[in-house]
């Protein structure tokens, strides 16, 4: 059982419906952008090799607030016609603002939140657009992806969900216990966006994985299980920010909370329990990492998020396992913090 219920009263942004009757295009690329690098031009380069017409895609960056022209510059020196549109904002919003502003703009009626340092493979919307075609109820669809690092070398592939195109089976729980989709393989129809809302602002490192959860208790999800996605991870992004900073795992902790509001009661202990236990485990991963580097501030950081994962459900502190890997860390940062003083 939750032990900690979290307060969801934050209000979920709301989506408002596309104004008028003219046309939609069947997709909306929508590239949001805070001080981009030329790792855009990749990421719009991979979109334009496969666009059709504007009357099928529209394709728009929609920047939270960068340094003047930096945006308009990067894009033009991969779009000289003017097919992409580039919309600029002085005042800035955030992540999830800055998101739940450009499906705001958008106007198909698929929408693809395109990150500016990521990028898809050829096919990804033709695969992408059978899916809805053959089961146009699914709230999203999402394919296979590879994360790379900054260099583009293969870190990890993610895990095959199932080996054909099709609707995931029991997809709640399996979403419910962990992150398993990379933000550029998903798209989701504009109406699901109206229907659930937007992205909470009160999260920063989980508001994609909440929204899934969102999404998948309410719809049926659809699976390509081709690799077409590329996810980039590296020491720039807001992911590797966020690490650094320590904020991830409260920000994970309070996310599974929101989450249980979302799951039916059948299946919420088990699922919140196999996430934590999950989640607890990676942080302690992440510690171990961090103490190999030398990042001791980091690993203390880490480490004392631990038994807050573990205290969110009953029992959690008496996980045995979890709490023998937690205090073998926690004497080994204990010894590097001394041998750095020494060495001082």
């Amino acid at each position: 059982m939750l032990r900690k219920p979290v307060s969801t009263a934050v209000a979920v942004p709301r989506i408002k419906p596309v104004a008028g009757s003219s046309p939609r295009p069947r997709f909306s690329v929508m590239v949001p952008t805070y001080e981009p690098n030329e790792m855009l031009c990749q990421t719009l380069e991979s979109v334009l090799r496969q666009a059709p017409s504007r009357a099928v895609m529209q394709i728009a960056v929609v920047d939270d607030g960068s340094t003047p022209g930096l945006v308009t510059d990067l894009v033009r020196s991969v779009d000289r016609t003017g097919r992409i549109d580039v919309i600029e904002y002085d005042r800035r919003l955030g992540l999830s603002g800055n998101w739940n502003r450009a499906i705001d703009l958008a106007r198909g009626e698929l929408v693809h939140l395109l990150h500016q340092d990521d990028y898809v493979r050829h096919g990804f919307y033709a695969r992408i657009d059978r899916g809805f075609t053959r089961a146009p109820d699914v709230g999203m669809a999402f394919c296979r992806s590879r994360i790379i690092d900054a260099g583009g070398r293969l870190v990890k592939t993610n895990s095959r969900q199932q080996w054909l195109p099709g609707v995931l089976a029991n997809w709640l729980p399996t979403i419910a216990e962990r992150q398993r989709i990379q933000t550029p393989a998903a798209v989701v129809p504009r109406d699901t966006y109206e229907a659930v809302g937007g992205y909470r602002d009160d999260l920063c490192h989980a508001i994609d994985w909440e929204m899934w959860v969102r999404i998948a208790a309410q719809y049926r999800v659809w699976y390509e299980p081709r690799t077409l996605a590329i996810y980039r991870r590296h020491t720039a992004n807001e992911t590797a920010r966020l690490f650094s900073t320590g904020a991830v795992w409260p920000d994970m902790a309070r996310a599974i909370q929101i989450n249980a509001a979302s799951l039916p009661e059948s299946i919420r202990d088990r699922s919140v329990a196999a996430s934590v236990r999950w989640h607890a485990a990676s942080a302690l991963r992440t510690a171990r990492r961090q103490l190999a580097a030398g990042a001791t501030r980091a690993a203390a950081d880490t480490l004392r998020t631990i038994p807050d994962l573990l205290d969110l459900i009953d029992g959690g502190p008496s996980d045995c396992a979890a709490v023998r890997r937690l205090a073998v860390l926690q004497t080994r940062l204990v010894e590097s913090q001394l041998a750095v003083r020494s060495a001082a």
